[in-house]
C-alpha cells in the first residue's frame, strides 16, 4: 500500500504537469498574437505585454500584504534580466521567421534546462532521460524540416534566447524556496517593461496601434500575466526534470494555431515529428512514474 507521502507527492506532480500544460497553451496563444502584430515594433509589443503585470500585480501584493521587494533580490533581478533577453529575442524571431520554426528553436530550452538544473540545482540526469529528450528533439526538427529555410542571423538570435530561457526556468525553480510567485512575476514585469520602454524610446519607432491592435495588445498582457503565474506555480510544485519536458507541447499547439490562423498546413514530416513528441511525452511519463515508485523520497522536494 502506498504511503500518504507518496500519494501526496504523486498528486503534486500531476498538478504541476497540468499547470505547465496550461502555461504552454497560454504561451502558444501569446506567440500567435505577436505574429499577428508584426506591423508593430518588437519593443512596443514587449512593453504592452508587461503593462498589465505592472498595473495589477503591485495592487495585489499590497492587498495581500506580501513584501514588495521579495527575499532573494539578486536572484529575482537576475532571473528577470534572463527573462527580458529571452522574451525580446523570442518576439523578434516570431515576427521575422516562419511561426513554427521560431517556436521549435525555442523548444531547445528543455535540453539546456536539463543540464543547468543538474549543475545548479543538483537534479539527477541519466542516459534514459537524455534519450527521451533526444527523441523529442528529432520530432521537433522533423516538424520544421519541410520549410526549414532559416537565415543565420535570426536563427542565432533565437538560439541565444533559448539559452537565456533555460537559465530563466532554472532560476525560477530555485526561487520557489525563497519568494512568493507574485513577487517573482512582479519583478519580471517591471524589469522587462522598463527595459522595453527604454529601448522603444531610444529607437523612436513607436507606432500608434488601431483599435483591434490595442485590444490584442491588452489581451496579450492578460494572457502573459496568467502564463507567468501558472508557470511559476508549476515550478514551485514539481521538479524541473518533470515539468520542463512539457514545454515541447507548445510545438503541437503552435502547429494547430498555424493551421487555423496562418494557413500553415503541416506535411508528413510535421505529422511524424509531432507523433515523436507525443511518444516522448508518454515515455517520459512512464519513466518518471517508475522512478517515483522506486525512489519516492528522492523524487520529492
Amino acid at each position: 500500500m502506498k504511503s500518504i507521502k507518496e500519494e501526496r507527492h504523486k498528486s503534486k506532480s500531476t498538478y504541476g504537469i497540468l499547470m505547465m500544460v496550461i502555461a504552454t497553451i497560454c504561451f502558444s496563444l501569446m506567440m500567435a498574437f505577436v505574429k499577428y502584430l508584426k506591423h508593430l515594433p518588437v519593443m512596443e509589443i514587449v512593453f504592452f505585454r508587461n503593462l498589465i503585470i505592472m498595473l495589477i500585480i503591485p495592487v495585489v501584493l499590497k492587498k495581500e500584504k506580501i513584501p514588495f521587494w521579495g527575499n532573494d533580490k539578486p536572484l529575482l533581478l537576475l532571473r528577470s534580466v534572463f527573462s527580458s533577453i529571452a522574451a525580446i529575442t523570442y518576439f523578434y524571431t516570431v515576427q521575422v521567421m516562419i511561426f513554427t520554426d521560431a517556436v521549435t528553436i525555442r523548444q531547445l530550452s528543455p535540453f539546456f534546462i536539463l543540464f543547468l538544473a543538474s549543475i545548479f540545482l543538483k537534479e539527477k540526469i541519466n542516459t534514459a532521460k537524455i534519450s527521451i529528450f533526444v527523441l523529442a528533439f528529432i520530432g521537433a526538427i522533423l516538424i520544421v524540416k519541410p520549410g526549414f529555410n532559416l537565415d543565420l542571423h535570426p536563427a542565432m538570435i533565437g538560439l541565444c534566447g533559448t539559452i537565456f530561457t533555460a537559465a530563466e526556468h532554472v532560476a525560477l525553480r530555485a526561487l520557489r524556496l525563497t519568494d512568493h510567485p507574485l513577487v517573482i512575476v512582479n519583478y519580471f514585469g517591471y524589469v522587462i517593461g522598463l527595459i522595453s520602454l527604454g529601448l522603444l524610446l531610444l529607437q523612436g519607432n513607436f507606432v500608434v496601434p488601431d483599435a483591434l491592435s490595442i485590444f490584442i495588445l491588452l489581451l496579450l498582457g492578460v494572457i502573459g500575466l496568467a502564463a507567468q503565474i501558472i508557470l511559476t506555480k508549476a515550478y514551485r510544485i514539481a521538479p524541473t526534470r518533470l515539468v520542463s519536458f512539457y514545454l515541447y507541447l507548445q510545438i503541437v499547439f503552435s502547429a494547430v494555431i498555424g493551421v487555423l490562423f496562418f494557413k500553415e498546413i503541416p506535411g508528413i514530416y510535421s505529422i511524424f515529428g509531432a507523433s515523436l513528441i507525443i511518444l516522448s511525452g508518454y515515455l517520459n511519463y512512464l519513466y518518471n512514474k517508475r522512478e517515483e515508485e522506486r525512489f519516492p523520497s528522492e523524487q520529492s522536494d
